[in-house]
């Protein structure tokens, strides 16, 4: 009878928006299922990786024309492109960049213009062997991505799309692979993490582009063991992630630039407070003034946290299943809502909603009764939110939301910033040059968090853009700098020192 009342009590909590989730397309027909990954937007176009049970998996793309088999890279059923957990593409101009197999040459980097059939961009390993490239991002007119290259390893790679060319970029472990992962753009280094096979286990390192130079940011786990840094996300004009100790197990940690800072200690002890997942899984999201994550409590896990930057404290959000696991899986922010899977231990794990303010309520329940639909990778595009979720009609399918409250334009940052002098005695320069007319915001903040200049909404032409910003009354120290659009989605960020 208990059972019965609490099943009530938590069914009741479902949102209204119910009727605006919706099947994108049954790719592979039947109860099989068709695995969408990589979800990325190129322009309006969502492009993603999909079975449909005939050509293996292939590239896919959603547009004004519908839902379709974009290419057969590698020709009869066999896959050009392996079904990747938390993995995405990369966008760079006119191009797309992501991994594929045409059967001859093994994985390597492909790139594809939308219209024309994609093209092998770069044959790290030469022969059919492949580089196992699987993790790509942009930067500044190069793609960053881990290969093989049959001699070095896995390492960081890059390749320059005005030469068409691909430089390896490091040797962290000068006697095999580094294992190279979790590639994050923040502030203007890429990040990473390697194993150097002998001293410090797999830990957090940087590549500096300007320099040519790699890293180590941190030993966190000091000496030959690995705290294993993962689900790297850029909030705020800091880096943040989980790593695991010895002493303190997984934990919540940031970076801004200059340290590294374990933040929560939830699960007191060497327990882990936050879960090991798949690399690459968001299971950190900011939204409004905190950082929110994924923890456990000590007896049940997977329930939604928030650390507080402002006062150092961390609080349980919510437990979906007030008497078990809640299992949140990956988050998404947009604009002022979080979105993401949970279980409330009654509709299995189902797609739920939180604005900050109210307390979190089920979005739908796709797979009806105590079976999970387990709605995972999203990726948002205007007003829609799509991922990929299972119902008992069509298996592992790609659903979409559309929330009418999210009138965000699916844009990236056209363009580049430049800030001089730096180091500074005085005023700052910031030179804000722009492939098309933006609306932005900038600000520049000290190391604790405190505002110092702020430019709010200001619209920015085509090309070169110079912001004076006033620093001679400024303390010294070094000072974060962020770029937001009119939305407040982070375009740009970077750092500066005031002597």
């Amino acid at each position: 009878m208990k059972r019965s009342i609490l099943s009530i009590a938590l069914l009741a909590g479902i949102a209204t928006a119910d009727a605006q989730t919706m099947l994108v397309r049954d790719i592979n027909p039947g109860t099989a299922g068709s695995l969408p990954s990589r979800l990325a937007a190129m322009g309006k176009k969502l492009v993603f990786t999909a079975n449909d049970g005939t050509n293996g998996y292939e590239l896919w793309v959603k547009d004004t024309s519908g839902t379709n088999l974009a290419f057969n890279i590698n020709p009869a059923s066999a896959s050009s492109m392996a079904f990747a957990n938390s993995r995405s593409m990369a966008t760079l101009g006119k191009f797309i960049y992501f991994p594929a197999n045409n059967g001859t040459s093994g994985t390597e980097l492909y790139r594809w213009d939308g219209t024309n059939p994609p093209m092998l961009a770069a044959e790290v390993w030469t022969g059919g062997t492949g580089s196992g490239v699987d993790e790509v991002v942009s930067h500044k007119g190069k793609i960053y991505f881990d290969a093989n290259d049959g001699t070095n390893g896995e390492e960081l790679w890059s390749y320059d799309t005005t030469s068409g060319t691909a430089t390896r970029l490091t040797d962290v472990n000068t006697f095999g692979s580094s294992i190279v992962s979790s590639i994050t753009v923040y502030d203007t280094l890429i990040y990473f993490t390697a194993n150097n096979g002998s001293t410090t286990g797999t830990e957090l390192y940087s590549y500096n582009p300007a320099t040519n130079s790699t890293t180590l940011v941190s030993d966190i786990e000091a000496g030959v063991g690995s705290s294993t840094p993962n689900n790297l996300v850029v909030i705020g004009g800091k880096l943040y992630f989980t790593a695991s100790t010895t002493a303190n197990g997984r934990e919540l940690y940031s970076y801004n630039g200059m340290n590294v800072m374990r933040l929560t200690d939830v699960v007191t002890g060497s327990s882990n407070s936050i879960n090991t997942t798949v690399t690459g899984t968001k299971i950190i999201a900011g939204l409004g003034t905190k950082i929110y994550f994924v923890g456990n409590d000590g007896t049940n896990f997977g329930h939604l946290y928030a650390y507080d930057p402002a006062t150092g404290n961390t609080m349980l959000v919510y437990r979906t299943n007030p008497i078990g696991n809640s299992n949140i899986g990956s988050i998404i922010s947009v604009k002022n809502k979080l979105y993401f899977g949970a279980d409330n231990g009654v509709a299995g794990n189902e797609l739920w909603m939180y604005n900050g303010v109210a307390t979190p309520s089920m979005v739908a329940d796709i797979y009806n009764g105590a079976i999970s639909s387990n709605p995972t990778d999203f990726l948002q595009m205007d007003k829609t939110i799509y991922f990929r979720a299972s119902d008992s009609a069509n298996g592992s399918e790609l659903f979409s939301l559309m929330d009418s409250t999210l009138s965000i334009k699916n844009i990236a940052f056209a363009g580049n910033v430049n800030v001089y002098p730096n180091p500074t005695a005085a005023n700052v320069n910031m030179d804000i040059t722009l492939e098309k007319a933006q609306t932005l915001t900038v600000t520049v903040a000290d190391m604790a968090g405190r505002v110092v200049y702020q430019n709010n909404n200001t619209a920015y032409s085509t090309g070169r853009n110079t912001v004076a910003i006033p620093m001679a009354n400024a303390a010294a120290g070094v000072y974060l700098y962020t770029l937001k659009d009119e939305q407040g989605r982070m375009m740009a960020t970077g750092r500066f020192v005031k002597q």
